[in-house]
């Protein structure tokens, strides 16, 4: 769905990594596995304009052969790289709460629960906002393309839909599922799509 005028973006998270899956992997730079390729490959993906993507191998992969298959111009941008998850690295959601029963489930209160050497997550999600805001800024009206991951996203979607912060891990965010949103000077963000519908 175009709008006259408006900046159109869509984020695309990465397909399944080599490796475990369901797992903190935040600046773990693991590729994608066959099956992730062939879920990046599988996404209908309409005409854009530019091609954005975080540094990590998972994403900047698929975003260059994308981008050079189309003749699109490609920019990676490190401040779209996944939150850094510390001590969390490599571990489930449950094999932290295992080893780090001081911080229980670590999808709760993610304000106030920090990976030791990692990343606290307000100073996540200021640095996800102020690299948005910077790069939606230098984007003309029309379609973008930014590869990704689930941690950037709900970020954005938080920010740009104002939903609750506790909420974060009630999006659904699957590998290989992007949501689309409508960016109007003067206008609130508008979800245009999230995995693909409206």
């Amino acid at each position: 769905m175009a709008i006259d005028g408006a900046v159109v973006v869509t984020v695309l998270r990465h397909g399944v990594c080599e490796g475990r899956n369901h797992v903190f992997r935040g600046v773990t730079d693991d590729p994608l596995s066959a099956e992730g390729w062939a879920q990046m490959r599988a996404v209908r993906l309409g005409a854009f304009e530019s091609v954005t993507t975080s540094p990590l191998q998972r994403c900047a992969a698929f975003a260059t052969e994308f981008a050079a298959q189309r003749g699109l111009p490609l920019q990676v941008e490190a401040g779209f790289r996944e939150r850094d998850f510390g001590a969390w690295e490599g571990l489930t959601a449950d094999e932290v709460a295992t080893r780090f029963p001081t911080h229980g489930d670590p999808r709760q209160n993610p304000y106030d629960n920090a990976p030791e050497g990692g990343e606290a997550y307000p100073l996540f999600r200021a640095r996800v906002e102020t690299v948005w805001a910077l790069f939606s800024a230098q984007l003309s009206p029309g379609s973008h393309l930014l590869v990704a991951h689930a941690g950037i996203m709900r970020a954005l979607l938080v920010h740009l839909l104002g939903l609750p912060a506790e909420n974060l891990y009630r999006l659904n965010l699957p590998n290989a599922g992007h949501f689309t949103v409508s960016l109007l000077a003067g206008h609130a963000p508008v979800l245009l799509a999230l995995n693909g519908h409206a």
